[in-house]
């Protein structure tokens, strides 16, 4: 039954992907910032491991990074913009395992706020006229299982973007599905970002909406060359399309496991309209507690974007 599920939900991604749903014009989404990056791990792997989302701090991005979760955690994400871009973006999360009727679930609440100050109004012929901000918000809650196989998951999300006077909110959704072969091998896709938003200042507005679709294999380095210690290579491959996009983005992530101790990545994204695909990063656990950063160059800004994750297991 959980292989019918999963085949009808991969034909209906691939539907997605050519369907002229998804023909909206090139920038013709607003409110992208809930289609970007937010925590260390996913932007060091160039956003792929949609099928094996194992870090908690990824559920703002990915809801089936619920589905993994075997303690409680709360944390924040925070990344630090190049100058003269944006002001720096901060997310919550917390995930709280639990049972229902003997099934494993997991609930999970996250929030994220970006803003801008000092943004310089100019009239036609260039002069300064007026400094005005721009800022966003989410909040957002979900739910998933906790199975050995078949995961589902699924979040819901309310959003406002206000530039200068102007204002617009959304009522959003997401909904993922992951299939594990085998304790090495996954496959998984994601819907996000689609429902309901508001006109922006008298124009339509279109949602982020997006769909991602990938493979997670694991290589256990340890049991190959019989050693001592734990070692782990995991590696993904997603086909990404955000609704804008007239062709996906192909993302590519690994990562190192040593005794789920210390984790280096490294990721790739092909992307048909920009070279700024690569990235990298690191995960170190304390206990309790585990920290995550990731960079990644961005030549039109002449710098790069740092991702900083703290959470703590309780």
């Amino acid at each position: 039954m959980n292989k019918k599920i999963l085949a009808v939900s991969l034909v209906a991604c691939s539907l997605a992907f050519a369907g002229e749903h998804w023909n909206v014009d090139a920038g013709g989404v607003s409110m992208k910032y809930l289609s970007m990056q937010v925590s260390a791990r996913t932007a060091a792997l160039s956003g792929a491991g949609v099928a094996d989302a194992t870090s908690a701090s990824d559920i703002l991005r990915n809801p089936l990074s619920m589905n993994g979760v075997a303690e409680a955690e709360a944390g924040i994400n925070h990344i630090i913009f190049p100058e003269y871009t944006a002001d720096d973006y901060t997310t919550a999360y917390v995930v709280l395992p639990f049972e229902f009727w003997k099934f494993p679930l997991t609930a999970s609440a996250g929030f994220e706020f970006l803003g801008y100050d000092g943004i310089e109004g100019r009239d036609e012929e260039g002069f300064k006229t007026s400094e005005y901000g721009a800022y966003a918000w989410a909040l957002q809650a979900g739910l998933g299982n906790r199975a050995d196989a078949f995961n589902w998951a699924l979040t819901v999300r309310f959003s406002q973007q206000t530039i200068d006077d102007e204002s617009a909110i959304a009522f959003l959704g997401d909904v993922g599905g992951a299939y594990h072969v085998n304790e090495y091998f996954a496959f998984g896709a994601t819907l996000t970002n689609f429902g309901y938003m508001s006109d922006y200042d008298g124009e339509k507005e279109t949602a982020p909406m997006a769909l991602q679709a990938g493979i997670t294999g694991i290589l256990p380095i340890s049991k190959l060359f019989s050693l001592e210690s734990q070692w782990n290579l995991y590696m993904s491959a997603d086909a990404y399309r955000r609704a804008d996009m007239q062709d996906p983005e192909w993302r590519f992530g690994g990562e190192l496991d040593y005794m789920q101790t210390l984790l280096l990545r490294v990721g790739y994204a092909a992307r048909p309209d920009t070279e700024d695909g690569v990235s990298a990063g690191i995960g170190i656990v304390f206990g309790m507690v585990n920290f995550d950063y990731a960079y990644s160059p961005k030549k039109a800004f002449d710098g790069g974007y740092h991702y900083l994750t703290l959470g703590m297991r309780f």
